[in-house]
Parts: C-alpha cells; structure tokens; sequence
C-alpha cells in the first residue's frame, strides 16, 4: 500500500502525469501496478515464511483447498480436504455480482434510473439466492464452524 501510494503521488507531483487525463490515468496505473507488483514480490521473497505451527492453525481453522497448501495439509491428516475450490470460485464470483449489483442498482435508482437499477438488483438478489442454495445444499459448515 505504501509503494503504490509513493509511486501514485511520485508519477503525478513529480513527473507531471494528470490522473484525469485518459492517457496519463492509464500511465500511472501502469506503472504503479508493475513497481508495487515487484515491490511485493521482493518482500515475499526476502522475508522469512510464516512459522509452521501459525500455518497450521490457519490450515485447521480456515482449511483451504488448493495444491499450494499440501506441504501444511500433510502434517495435519486429521483434516479431511474438502475439495470445494471450484464451488467457492463460482461463490466468490457471485458474491462480487451480488455486491456490485446492490451498489450500482442503488445508485441508479438514486440517479433516477429506475429501469437500469431495478435491473441491477435482481442481479444482486437473484446471486445472493445462488450463494444462499450453494450453502445450503453444501451445509453452512464449509463457511464458519
């Protein structure tokens, strides 16, 4: 966060890029994102890994799918993978529509775009009801015990 707010401020003080400009908005992020990018990578990189006593208890209480986590699944057999990557993907993704869906449906309806904004939250309702079944068919245990 740090480097992307000195970078952002850095290209618009100091080298005159104009955030309300088209081009120099597309400039900024372009460069800010590729400097902060390698910023977090060098850090990741340079500093020491979390001890692994704290990623087991990460794994036990969150239990998170994936291929990345096998080293840590391994010392703790007693938690059964639960295989549910792609489903919480699509959950993820829906609750992205949901919340953008009832930001913007308000707005609109706000702006006095009835149409567009009703539009948009039945977007947001009917994800929220996809969100719901998929918990409900799957039990709410996979999102909190």
């Amino acid at each position: 966060m740090i480097a992307a707010f000195l970078v952002s401020v850095t290209l618009q003080l100091g080298w005159g890029l104009n955030s309300d400009d088209p081009l120099g908005f597309a400039w900024i992020m372009i460069i800010t994102i590729s400097i902060t990018t390698a910023v977090w990578l060098a850090v990741t990189l340079l500093t020491k890994p979390e001890p692994t006593d704290k990623l087991l208890e990460f794994y036990r209480r969150v239990r998170p799918s994936g291929r990345g986590w096998a080293a840590v699944a391994r010392l703790a057999p007693e938690i059964r993978p639960l295989g549910d990557g792609w489903r919480n993907l699509a959950d993820a993704a829906a609750g992205c529509v949901m919340i953008y869906g009832a930001l913007f449906g308000v707005g609109k309806l706000l702006l006095k775009q009835p149409v567009t904004g009703l539009l948009l939250l039945a977007c947001a309702a009917a994800a929220a009801l996809f969100i719901y079944r998929d918990l409900s068919r799957r039990g709410w245990h996979v999102v909190a015990d």
